[in-house]
């Protein structure tokens, strides 16, 4: 519970730099996440995460709202199997594909630094790992949303043979500031 409070606090300090109306449709969205692995093998390693959302200006939308836009994504959270937790965070391009006012694909890559190498028991060999994710994001309102993820963690070999990897799948709420 006190990891969630942070997160939240953190989502909310994140939110506070989109006051004003030319950051508002710049930033967003903001939210949290969490989740759990996939299989056993990771221990039962879980995740939970703030996240912001910076929106750059390559977009393709009709007047509908379907098309594909870009955004820059940074996380950060925690990272917990057995008994051991650790700090993650991310930073990489998103792209959301389909319709901001209703069902949208989300796809993505990050490079991610994890605050240690083993998790329960499991060596992920280096604090420097690659995140890649797809998901879909449910418009509950302009400004909310629900979000489902499927994703990806290793360190791409850069790290030497040994290379685990770990599946997450991710559950989240998104806000979105000035829609």
């Amino acid at each position: 519970m006190r990891r969630i409070c942070c997160l939240v606090l953190i989502a909310i300090a994140l939110s506070l730099g989109a006051e004003g109306p030319a950051s508002a449709s710049n930033w967003g969205p903001f939210g949290v996440r969490g989740g759990f692995s996939v299989d056993g093998k990771d221990h039962g390693a879980q995740m939970i995460e703030a996240f912001a959302g910076y929106q750059l200006p390559w977009s393709l939308r009709s007047k509908g709202g379907w098309g594909i836009s870009t955004e820059v994504s940074l996380t950060a959270g925690a990272l917990s199997s057995g008994d051991d937790l650790g700090l993650v965070g991310s930073l990489g391009p998103v792209f959301a594909i389909g319709n901001h006012n209703s069902v949208e694909l989300d796809l993505g890559v990050s490079i991610a630094v994890l605050g240690r190498d083993r998790f329960g028991g499991r060596d992920y060999n280096g604090i420097e790992q690659f995140i890649s994710h797809a998901g879909v994001i449910y418009h509950l309102t302009p400004t909310f949303a629900l979000s489902y993820r499927f994703q990806h963690m290793s360190n791409a070999g850069l790290n030497g043979k040994i290379n685990p990897g770990l599946n997450m799948h991710l559950f989240g709420i998104n806000w979105y500031p000035g829609k």
